[in-house]
């Protein structure tokens, strides 16, 4: 006889086993990593714009995703070259102009912001 109660749809996917789903747990796994691991990078680098350009986190997080879409690049790009400038490691001259600009946009009345960032 027959149950009453439905089995869950993902119940039958979950217990299924071969090389296929194994596959796609690696590539899932994988993904969500670099994923992490982006996110992170973000994260640190909006907390380095908030204390080189004297901003809170929420508009260091608005800097970082303005600075990306003018030089439309990633934001974890962006984020990069964010912390090798904190490092002192060069970056591209248009992404340490538009830092400029943007963290000048942001901070209206105060000095230029390149007293602030690192050369």
């Amino acid at each position: 006889m027959r149950s009453s109660t439905p089995e869950p749809r993902f119940a039958k996917l979950s217990s299924a086993t071969g090389p296929v789903t194994d596959e796609l747990a690696r590539s899932e796994h994988a993904r969500l990593r670099r994923v992490l691991a982006a996110r992170a990078t973000i994260n640190m680098a909006e907390g380095a714009l908030a204390v080189l350009g004297h901003l809170p986190i929420e508009e260091a997080g608005l800097v970082l995703a303005d600075v990306a879409r003018r030089l439309r690049i990633d934001a974890h790009l962006l984020a990069d070259h964010v912390l090798n400038l904190v490092r002192g490691i060069a970056v591209p001259d248009a992404v340490y102009g538009e830092l400029h600009r943007v963290l000048d946009e942001y901070r209206p009345g105060e000095r230029d912001a390149a007293d602030r960032l690192p050369e």
